[in-house]
Formats: structure tokens, C-alpha cells, sequence
């Protein structure tokens, strides 16, 4: 059986070393004084939950939520001559301050490049990706798991949840997994990132423990997200950023490289998505 949450986060180690070798400089944050930047979240999958997030820099000592942007102009495209117009908030949900989401509803197609563009005070912004295909998931099976949990939080949990795919080989991948228990996202320590190439998953995917334990009658979904070879690199200098211990040998903390322009800090992720759900019940009932 092996341990997707341990496995993935020792093969980054690694990876990311040989990944900052071979980098270009980044810009070092400096937390004292850091001009007021714009940042950018945006998602459009092959499914219909597309959205971009826009909020500011604050200090690095400010306190509460970044400020949301909600004046801005979004808008998405792609390659073969569509364009998608994305309007803030259209619920007036305070939640959602700073969200944008498409006036129609559209969905991501295989192969294609959605091109993103956000104005913003006068300024530009924009970043382009492509569409890659993403392996599906063939099953999620229920283990018991008899220890005693020291955290009160997980009293009752006795149950982990194994994950099954195929991963193809003819081609090069990367995907990103979040893991969710009745709704909210699970992950095994706060500054956890789920992600990995095709070289560690190799060509059968069996007996994955996904993180989190679980309690009889919890549901528990498992989204497996395609990466171009760029948010791959985000997601690992995003990972190295949240891992670094501050210790004399660490690296000063940089900026995740991204693929927006104008100074924009954030990424614009275009992917493929495929999920699973499960309830938990006692195995063979």
C-alpha cells in the first residue's frame, strides 16, 4: 500500500531541489515594505465551475481578509474565437467579494488555450494556458484503520480512503488532488499541496491512502486536476514558500513563478478535472 500524502511530499522534496537549480532568479519578498500588487486566482476546467479571484497585497503585519477587487474587467477566451465576459459576485454574496464568474455558462475543452484578461485602475493583465486531459479516476475503496487519535478532532474517525487510476504513459503529466470530507476540503497539515508528475504515480495507481480520516456515514470526494509543466512549477514554489522554516540553510522566501504578466502575483490555472465520491460504511456491509 503506499501513502499518497507521505509520497508526494517526499518526491517535492526532491524535485524541487533539481527544479531551483535550474530556474531563473526570483524576486525576493521583502516583508517589511512590499508595494501593493495585484493578485490573481483564476480556474476554468472542462466542467462549468470557472472562476477568477481578485484581491491586493497587504503588509506583511496587516490582519483580516486581502482587500477584494471588485472593479475590475475579465474577461476569457480561446483559440478557436470565443470570448466568455466574467461579472463580479452576480449573487451579492458577501463571501464572494472579489470573485468573478462567466454572465454564460460555458465549459473547457480538451486541447484548447483559454486566454485570460483582467483590467484592473488602467492596468492589464493577462496569462494564457492550455487545456491538457486528465486520467480518470476508477474507484476509491474504504479501510479500517484501528489506532487511537490524540486529536479530539478526529475522535470517531477509524476509516482512510484508498484511491485507484490508471495513469497513461504515452504521454507526460501532472495533476493536483484536493480531498474533501462532507464538503470542506481535508488536508493532514495546514500548508499541505497535493501534487505530483506521471514518474512517481507510475503506470497503476493502487492503494493510495488520500489524507484525512474518516467517520461511518462521512461522504468524501477526491478531485484529481490536470497541470500544464507551468503550474506544476507554481504549485512547487508555492509548496517550498508555505515549507520554509526560516532556519539559516533555507532559502529567503520568493514569489511562486507564475504565468501572468504586468507584476501580478497568483496563477491562472486551466485544467481538466475528473472526481469521485464515497460514503464511508463499514467494509463488506
Amino acid at each position: 500500500m503506499i501513502n499518497l500524502k507521505k509520497n508526494i511530499n517526499l518526491i517535492l522534496t526532491a524535485s524541487l531541489l533539481m527544479i531551483l537549480m535550474a530556474c531563473e532568479e526570483t524576486v525576493t519578498i521583502d516583508t517589511n515594505e512590499l508595494d501593493e500588487r495585484v493578485v490573481i486566482e483564476g480556474l476554468i476546467t472542462n466542467q462549468q465551475n470557472h472562476y477568477v479571484k481578485l484581491t491586493r497585497t497587504r503588509s506583511f503585519y496587516a490582519t483580516g481578509p486581502a482587500d477584494a477587487i471588485e472593479n475590475a474587467l475579465v474577461s476569457v477566451s480561446d483559440n478557436n474565437g470565443n470570448t466568455f465576459q466574467f461579472v463580479h459576485n452576480p449573487t451579492d454574496d458577501p463571501t464572494q467579494n472579489g470573485f468573478y464568474y462567466p454572465m454564460n455558462s460555458f465549459q473547457g475543452q480538451i486541447g484548447s488555450v483559454y486566454s485570460l484578461d483582467v483590467q484592473v485602475d488602467g492596468q492589464q493583465y493577462n496569462a494564457q494556458e492550455e487545456l491538457l486531459p486528465v486520467t480518470a479516476i476508477d474507484s476509491l475503496t474504504i479501510i479500517v484503520n484501528e489506532e487511537e487519535f490524540e486529536d479530539p478532532e478526529e475522535e470517531g474517525r477509524f476509516y482512510e480512503v484508498l484511491f485507484y487510476a490508471s495513469e497513461p504513459q504515452d504521454r507526460k503529466d501532472q495533476y493536483l488532488f484536493k480531498f474533501y470530507r462532507n464538503g470542506e476540503i481535508v488536508k493532514d497539515s495546514h500548508t499541505d499541496i497535493y501534487f505530483s508528475d506521471d514518474i512517481l504515480l507510475g503506470e497503476k495507481i493502487d492503494d493510495l491512502e488520500i489524507a484525512g480520516y474518516y467517520a461511518e456515514g462521512e461522504e468524501v470526494m477526491v478531485e484529481m486536476y490536470s497541470l500544464t509543466q507551468e503550474a506544476f512549477i507554481f504549485y512547487s514554489d508555492l509548496f517550498n514558500l508555505l515549507n520554509n522554516d526560516g532556519g539559516m540553510f533555507s532559502p529567503p522566501p520568493a514569489n511562486p513563478r507564475t504565468n501572468l504578466s504586468n507584476g501580478a502575483l497568483g496563477y491562472f490555472q486551466v485544467s481538466a478535472l475528473d472526481s469521485e465520491s464515497i460514503t464511508i460504511v463499514p467494509p463488506g456491509s
